[in-house]
């Protein structure tokens, strides 16, 4: 048995275990004796170390990223690792700078307020900026709860709140292109897996990484029908498939256009020897990353000269598309325009519960006040 001393702690070296993990720590204290377990590296000990100290020792004062560290841990395993690694994100990016340095104790509202100042700089919506805020809320509740600390400093300063005096209209709130304009920009991509892509892309309404997730298995074309069943969540240092964002898998019909489309870049995919139904329709073998859709969609929109949106803003046009066109056709054939049958339906395409479908997209149909307006006519 080795021991060095490294970063301030004594790191001993045993016998290297079948995944190569060998450094380990011991602590010694009141007459009580512990050996962690064995790690590859030697800053993974540090880590493990502090932790230990943190949790065990119960110091005075609790540096604020070792306890936001084990909150994590622990939200990993109750959250989807989707959700875990965006709230992981959000914390890297806009908490961890500021307070990293902290003792979460010493931490007050008039540094939350501070820090609150400089987030709003950043002319985020009052949407995101109060997503970051809960989960800054979170983690001094974990210390409340288990290492005694006293209040929640994020509880004093409140949430944040939109500017009154600014007006924003309802295409600021939901950007999204029309169907002559995804007409236009779909006219100037060549590339047959690009082409399919984006036609997929719009006409399911299906998130990015659904699409990214789905194999030659999961489209039938007796059925007409596409399967959404998983995604890809590639937000860790490791490709994973899960279910879905909220767990529902779907059905999603497939129009003539998708279909044909499907049917063609097929055929040439097969072309391949050793192609199998197995493998992911966008990919082959191999996921397509973040970074080359990006780039080929703001390749495309440039060409094209559409205003540009994000991937998942194509989800929105889609909605708003079928939405329009539904209220315009039962105006023509002189039907009763039924939101709620529409949301149903929506729903179980789309994935989304009718009610969040409805606070979204309500605003497009222009007669939900006729019966409210029709009550006032008649008094």
């Amino acid at each position: 048995m080795k021991s060095i001393r490294y970063k301030g702690i004594t790191i001993y070296e045993g016998n290297a275990t079948k995944d190569g993990r060998k450094f380990y720590f011991k602590r010694f204290k009141n007459n009580t004796h512990y050996t962690s377990k064995k790690y590859k590296e030697k800053d993974e000990v540090v880590e493990a170390f502090a932790k230990f100290v943190l949790k065990n020792e119960n110091p005075i004062n609790k540096n604020f990223n070792l306890v936001a560290q084990e909150y994590f841990d622990n939200l990993y395993k109750t959250r989807k690792e989707s959700s875990y690694q965006t709230y992981l994100y959000d914390y890297n990016k806009h908490i961890k700078p500021y307070f990293e340095k902290k003792y979460i104790n010493k931490i007050t509202t008039k540094d939350i307020n501070k820090w609150g100042e400089k987030l709003e700089k950043n002319n985020y919506t009052t949407k995101y900026l109060n997503k970051i805020r809960n989960i800054l809320k979170a983690i001094f509740n974990y210390a409340i709860k288990y290492y005694d600390l006293e209040s929640n400093p994020v509880i004093s300063f409140g949430v944040f709140e939109s500017k009154n005096d600014e007006v924003v209209n309802d295409s600021q709130k939901l950007k999204y292109i029309t169907k002559k304009e995804f007409d236009k920009f779909i006219s100037v991509i060549e590339e047959p897996m690009w082409k399919t892509w984006f036609i997929c892309l719009w006409y399911t309404g299906c998130r990015k990484g659904e699409l990214r997730a789905i194999t030659w298995n999961d489209v039938n074309f007796n059925t007409n029908t596409i399967y959404i069943n998983k995604t890809l969540n590639d937000r860790s240092k490791n490709k994973k498939i899960t279910s879905t964002k909220n767990n529902i898998n779907r059905p999603i019909a497939m129009n003539n256009l998708l279909k044909n489309t499907l049917f063609e870049y097929k055929k040439e995919v097969m072309k391949y020897s050793d192609f199998s139904n197995s493998w992911l329709v966008f990919g082959n073998t191999n996921y397509i990353s973040r970074n080359s859709i990006d780039r080929k969609k703001d390749y495309y929109f440039k060409l094209s000269g559409v205003r540009r949106i994000t991937n998942h803003q194509f989800r929105h046009s889609i909605i708003t598309y079928l939405a329009n066109n539904y209220i315009e056709n039962c105006i023509k054939k002189n039907i009763n325009i039924d939101s709620d049958r529409f949301f149903i339906m929506l729903s179980i395409r789309d994935g989304h519960s009718v009610e969040t479908l409805k606070r979204t997209y309500m605003h497009l149909f222009p007669t939900t006040q006729n019966e409210l307006v029709d009550i006032l006519n008649n008094e």
